[in-house]
């Protein structure tokens, strides 16, 4: 009897220790408590320091349950700092195509990599429900009572504490593959920042929104931000408007899809994005996909000396696999602005692809005659390329902007001379100048 009632003790002091709250967390909520009745009283709460007082406190309940965690922390140090906080359970999770370990405590479940590193955590127990927004309410209160900006400073240092506050949990939900949850966050740290006391309009917060509302599959969300994204003018040099042309063509809206792609192709012809959707969704609705050289044909004619619009032209070629074609553009651009890169290498990979796609016809060809032919066209496809990547090579120079396109340029070279490094010593040097570019680049 005695024994049973040692281990129904030992079993209480267990069952109590799991559910009670952290220090910090019970400190907390007895300091906002406090706060709250001095709003309460009719002389203390005409005062805005009254007001900051509480939104600090509502600030610091949200801290609590997660006191002291650091991301990057290994376990250890972790398990230091959660002194006194048993772990309910660990378990192995998978979360956006990671396999992590899952922590569970009694208010929280901490996230760590397989390296051990803590990379992100989810409240699950509050130390008080929608504690930031009620921070915002009571700054605003504050702002409201502070006719001689007096608490201005702590208004503006709370807001931003909290806009960051709001970031942090939608890094960690879009870690955890929370995406619903990742947008709602993005959005609530983008209108803290567009406070009037910030005042601060956040595109790149706006942005993030609509990304997570696309991942979350919610079209009619990302839709809205995209398009605010469009509206003050932050279309990333397209991706903006391909992103919300995808969206639309998730919507079923293919008509809005095309209008969307057609009008951001005209602002950003170079766009690989746009590019891609807009021949892809042509295809996809049985309409001819030459019909965006239509929409080039016009640009280039207002722009005749626009290197870029005739490169986009090739690039809509390759995409229909009309090789010569793209190759004929890819010339034309160069020749209209010779300092422009990416003609001659995109000139020389057409060629490439030309040869590659003869190799892949000559494996399948039984007659020697006809195979022999084959090579000797892929070969003069090789010999062709030559010329466009040195071009290019040498045009990148050392400019950072060039880095990887001047890198993939001696890749492709080294790859041909080494085709040809037996036939002449020219070729097997400059298979040892291009293969020593690569081995010291990479």
């Amino acid at each position: 009897m005695k024994k049973l009632l040692i281990i129904a003790v030992a079993l209480m002091f267990v069952a109590t220790g799991v559910n009670a709250q952290s220090k910090a967390v019970s400190d907390a909520v007895k300091a906002m408590t406090k706060a709250k009745a001095e709003t309460e009283n009719p002389k203390k709460a005409a005062a805005a320091a009254t007001w900051v007082k509480l939104a600090n406190a509502y600030i610091a309940c949200y801290d609590a349950p997660a006191e002291g965690l650091l991301p990057g922390s290994p376990k250890m140090q972790t398990d230091l700092i959660l002194k006194g906080q048993p772990a309910l359970s660990t378990e192995q999770v998978e979360k956006a195509d990671a396999l992590l370990t899952a922590v569970t405590y009694v208010d929280k479940v901490l996230y760590y990599n397989e390296g051990g590193s803590l990379i992100a955590w989810t409240v699950t127990k509050p130390a008080v429900e929608n504690a930031l927004a009620l921070a915002v309410e009571a700054f605003n209160k504050a702002t409201e009572l502070d006719s001689k900006g007096v608490q201005k400073k702590a208004i503006t240092e709370g807001l931003n504490s909290i806009k960051n506050k709001y970031y942090d949990a939608a890094m960690y939900d879009n870690t955890l593959g929370n995406y619903s949850e990742a947008s709602v966050n993005f959005e609530n740290a983008m209108n803290v920042a567009a406070n009037p006391v910030i005042g601060q309009v956040d595109s790149t917060l706006a942005y993030y929104t609509g990304v997570t509302a696309t991942m979350a599959a919610d079209h009619a969300r990302a839709i809205k931000f995209y398009e605010y994204c469009q509206s003050i003018d932050f279309e990333q040099k397209g991706e903006v408007p391909a992103a919300l042309a995808d969206a639309y063509k998730a919507s079923g809206d293919t008509v809005k899809c095309k209008e969307v792609l057609t009008a951001g192709f005209a602002k950003f012809p170079t766009n690989q994005s746009i590019l891609v959707s807009l021949i892809n969704v042509y295809r996809e609705t049985n309409e001819d996909p030459a019909k965006v050289l239509e929409i080039l044909k016009v640009a280039q004619n207002n722009e005749p000396n626009n290197a870029s619009l005739v490169y986009a032209e090739g690039d809509v070629y390759k995409n229909l696999n009309k090789l010569e074609d793209a190759i004929a553009a890819f010339k034309k651009a160069g020749e209209i602005d010779p300092t422009y890169v990416y003609a001659p290498y995109s000139e020389g990979a057409t060629y490439y692809d030309l040869a590659v796609a003869i190799q892949a016809k000559a494996q399948e060809e039984f007659d020697d005659a006809k195979y022999m032919a084959l090579l000797e066209q892929m070969e003069k496809a090789l010999q062709d390329a030559i010329a466009p990547f040195e071009r290019a090579f040498e045009a990148s120079g050392d400019n950072p902007q060039y880095k990887d396109l001047k890198f993939a340029c001696a890749e492709y070279l080294k790859n041909i001379f080494f085709r040809f490094r037996d036939k002449d010593e020219q070729s097997k040097a400059n298979y040892d100048k291009y293969n020593q570019f690569v081995e010291e680049n990479k």
